[in-house]
């Protein structure tokens, strides 16, 4: 009997993959990560029991503080826009159920994401799941090939609303009728400027608000209310709506702009992770970015791959790309690689 350890949240979602690959005569481990703070384990050990599997915890405090929250913060107040989530699944969560399996003797890895993986040419790709709803592909563009060779992601078949069904056909119903956890965890309710605030002890200070001209023609309330394409807190000049086009943490400043000036064809990537160089040549090649301004449409081409940093051109103009924000590389429905959009976004 092969052995796999699943990640258990105490949702429906990785409850469901326990329990289809107990189904299928796997020795499943259930293992709980405790990432930030104490947590109520009471819902997920009330699970495994009613699975008859196992519960290990394993903690990963010091791993999500330093690559998780850290990061997230300094990001804030460099004045960037940080995606938490994107850096938590592929490099703590998946991680350190990997140790687990390791040390447990685990042959593979499962999660509840709504992912598939697929293996092209030796090489393994995280592809989209079948509910786009719920596809979770764009957060995972930087797990390791030695993860991705023994991970295992089964709703990725599936659309959320067969897993609700296939739980309550199994007897699940109050698993089904929880209530599930939405936005970031480590906030815990809290906003997240306040959060910021009380991490670092300190406050941000107003500053100007500058024309692209340099000429000042307002104040802001401080950078963290802020992000790139934001209108809302804008001043509206001649009767012309502004946009937040760039903001600078050294000067303490935004620069607002109108909206066609958010416009560009070029996207500078870094922090770049890339499956196979070899896919970074072909002409079928499209980006998404989840933010507040329009994802690109259209095939890009890679112009320019230099260190960990990446030039992409694309065939339809972005707009409102924020420095920090997650940029994913896809060729049809799987995942090429992807990064960081870098503070250097011009043509």
């Amino acid at each position: 009997m092969e052995k796999v350890v699943v990640g258990m949240s105490g949702g429906i979602d990785s409850f469901v993959t326990a329990l289809m690959l107990k189904q299928k005569k796997y020795e499943v481990i259930g293992v709980t990560l405790e990432l930030w703070g104490s947590n109520d384990l009471t819902a997920v050990e009330k699970l495994c029991e009613s699975l008859q599997i196992p519960l290990i915890r394993r903690n990963g405090e010091e791993l999500f503080k330093k690559v998780v929250v850290d990061s997230f913060v300094d990001g804030y107040w460099a004045a960037r826009t940080p995606s938490p989530c994107c850096i938590c699944n592929s490099y703590v969560k998946w991680e350190l159920l990997n140790q687990a399996a390791i040390e447990l003797g685990a042959n593979y890895i499962a999660t509840g994401h709504y992912v598939r993986i697929t293996q092209v040419e030796k090489k393994y790709y995280i592809q989209k799941g079948i509910d786009t709803n719920k596809d979770q592909s764009y957060f995972l563009w930087g797990v390791s090939q030695d993860i991705l060779s023994k991970a295992i992601t089964p709703l990725g078949d599936y659309t959320k609303a067969e897993i609700k069904n296939w739980a309550l056909s199994h007897g699940y119903e109050d698993i089904v009728r929880r209530k599930e956890s939405m936005g970031v965890c480590f906030l815990r309710g809290m906003d997240y400027r306040d959060f910021i605030y009380s991490y670092r002890g300190a406050t941000q200070r107003p500053g100007k608000i500058l024309n692209r001209k340099g000429e000042e023609i307002g104040e802001h309330a401080g950078l963290l209310n802020y992000t790139v394409g934001q209108k809302r807190e804008i001043p509206i000049v001649n009767g012309q709506a502004l946009y937040v086009a760039s903001m600078d943490a050294k000067q303490n400043t935004i620069t607002a702009d109108v909206k066609s000036s958010l416009c560009t064809m070029t996207i500078w990537v870094e922090q770049v992770y890339i499956t196979d160089k070899t896919d970074l040549m072909a002409k079928d090649i499209t980006v998404k970015v989840r933010g507040l301004g329009l994802n690109p449409v259209g095939f890009v081409e890679i112009e320019e791959w230099t260190g960990d940093r990446l030039k992409v051109m694309l065939s339809d103009s972005a707009w409102a790309i924020a420095p920090g924000q997650p940029i994913a590389l896809f060729r049809g429905d799987r995942v090429i690689g992807g990064g960081i959009a870098s503070d250097i976004i011009k043509d």
